[in-house]
């Protein structure tokens, strides 16, 4: 088992993983023995590992499952009242404890609802997806989406622990698999070549990937996300750099109503953005970027951007709740592992970006 410590004083938590964890919750989770339990999950999650999970959480206390939809766009206010009305219904207390077992999703709806409930309850996130083992669990931002912007109405609320076991990958669809990976390659720009190397040689879409090569670029990835919140809990300043390829990816999520792109997917197109971005600005050598772009191309596949309006991928971008007297920051690479956050990109360069993403320009012309 590998061990990532989040450093945040009184706040402090860890990340495990390894392979079989999910079995092993009363010992990662011992700290916890006697708490009352409400098991948070989707139903198709649940109906493949819940009951396991939920074998292994009664050898701490008492547990209670409450099973919410599946997909992005039921990460709203229907869904948190349904969490609210099943915390009541197991009479869950100041002492309580909140088990998100799912994707992103039900990561930032659980943890949500933990944070809002009597003022703040304790959570533990045992994400099953890829993506939300090296993003969405670590960190504390959770929340929902309001109908016009994606994760609008949030909290930072800490978890007391993060769950890993990659042997929840093993029932994840390929294209869930490879939108878990654009995350890891986000966070290897960011800050760490050998990771980059790492997926640049592995297998496409990471699929078939060798179980320690596997369990070594998560706990890398946790790694980068951890030391960035460690520095910068609430998003000041620094925090900024995990948002690398999603500020133009959330206006994809949010044009496209969640219903086309995967969020990796969306992110996968926001690196290229992004670095293309940085590319046309001198920021970043051209054999750089060629690497990035060819890195998210060996991820696989993404969902065409052909057929998007600008101006309808423009409005979706004012209304990123980054926004500031108009502008959105961007985060650029300007390296294999560095980034820059720049607050001068206009609406021109962000238009000749999704040009060159559907394809309608020549790339450097």
């Amino acid at each position: 088992m590998l061990e990532i410590p989040v450093e945040l004083g009184e706040r402090r938590y860890s990340i495990s993983v390894g392979h079989g964890l999910k079995g092993l919750l009363p010992d990662v989770l011992k700290g916890l023995r006697g708490r009352k339990a409400v098991l948070v999950a989707g139903r198709r999650v649940f109906a493949l590992h819940g009951h396991a999970v939920e074998r292994s959480l009664k050898r701490l206390g008492p547990v209670r499952v409450a099973l919410v939809p599946d997909g992005e766009r039921f990460k709203g206010r229907a869904a948190l009242e349904t969490l609210y009305d099943a915390f009541l219904e197991a009479r869950l207390g100041r002492d309580g404890l909140v088990v998100a077992l799912g994707g992103g999703v039900v990561g930032d709806l659980a943890g949500f609802a933990a944070a809002t409930w009597m003022r703040g309850v304790d959570w533990v996130g045992v994400p099953t997806t890829l993506l939300s083992m090296v993003d969405s669990s670590i960190g504390g931002k959770v929340g929902i989406n309001h109908a016009k912007a994606k994760n609008m109405i949030g909290a930072f609320h800490q978890p007391r622990a993060v769950v890993i076991d990659p042997s929840f990958l093993a029932t994840l669809p390929p294209r869930e698999l490879r939108s878990g990976a654009y995350e890891i390659l986000k966070c290897a720009i960011i800050g760490d070549r050998a990771l980059f190397g790492a997926m640049r040689d592995a297998p496409e879409g990471l699929s078939g990937w060798d179980r320690v090569e596997m369990e070594n670029a998560i706990a890398t990835a946790c790694r980068i996300k951890a030391e960035v919140v460690e520095r910068d809990e609430r998003e000041g300043g620094l925090r900024r750099v995990l948002n690398l390829g999603h500020t133009i990816g959330h206006a994809l999520e949010a044009a496209t109503r969640y219903r086309r792109f995967t969020h990796g997917e969306a992110v996968g197109w926001g690196l290229v953005g992004a670095a293309f971005i940085a590319r046309r600005r001198g920021l970043l050598p051209e054999a750089s970027f060629d690497a990035i772009a060819s890195a998210v191309d060996h991820v696989g596949p993404r969902p065409q951007v052909s057929d998007l309006k600008a101006p309808e991928l423009l409005e979706a971008l004012g209304r990123d709740k980054k926004a500031r007297a108009g502008r959105v920051p961007f985060v650029l690479p300007t390296g294999i592992g560095r980034v820059a956050v720049r607050e001068d990109v206009t609406r021109d360069e962000v238009v000749r970006a999704l040009r060159v993403m559907a394809g309608r320009e020549a790339l450097l012309g």
